[in-house]
């Protein structure tokens, strides 16, 4: 008879168990929506159009004294892969060191970052795409926070002037950056040429 009745509350609380399961399942897939409705905004809010990143324009002699001069560009360290276009042309070199990758725009040619498809591919799509990806590893336990990969995109006015992406952590992402960084350059460097 005991054990009838232990049996008839272990079938109970198993119920209440399986509820409660189902229960949290549907908030966890609500917070991942959440989750990732505040990454496309976050990925979205984190350029500002142009309009608003143009500098207040000053006459040319005081900008030249409240100026210093640019130090020479630095070389980064690592392993240099040039990223040329079907025709040759030199469009960037990216050099791929432990944990973090930069791209450095070739000096004889300008990169618009308002040129298709900068922003809409290799910034929402991958770079952003990578880093929300990541982001839900780290929430799941999976990825320490700091391993999260982080990418810095650096202009002067609309030009751009570096890409640096740390934290990349594999190999397979790394060349998936590059064949991504290179078409995009390449499509952006083919509208220049029209």
């Amino acid at each position: 008879m005991a054990e009838k009745a232990d049996i008839e509350e272990l079938l109970k609380l198993k119920r209440r168990l399986e509820r409660r399961l189902e229960k949290l399942k549907g908030e966890m897939e609500g917070l991942k929506r959440l989750l990732s409705l505040v990454d496309s905004e976050l990925a979205r809010k984190s350029f500002k159009p142009a309009v608003e990143a143009k500098p207040e324009v000053k006459p040319a002699e005081v900008r030249a004294a409240e100026a210093p001069p640019a130090p020479p560009p630095v070389k980064p360290a690592g392993q240099a892969i040039p990223l040329k276009a079907s025709d040759g042309t030199l469009l960037a070199t990216m050099y791929v060191s432990e944990d973090e990758v930069r791209v450095l725009p070739s000096e004889s040619l300008s990169f618009n970052v308002n040129t298709p498809p900068f922003q809409q591919f290799l910034v929402s799509k991958v770079l952003a795409g990578m880093a929300a990806r990541d982001r839900e590893a780290a929430s799941a336990g999976q990825l320490l926070p700091d391993q999260i990969l982080t990418y810095r995109i650096s202009q002067d006015g609309d030009l751009l002037k570096e890409i640096v992406i740390r934290n990349y952590r594999e190999e397979r992402r790394a060349a998936t950056l590059k064949n991504a960084v290179r078409w995009t350059l390449e499509k952006m460097y083919e509208k220049t040429k029209l």
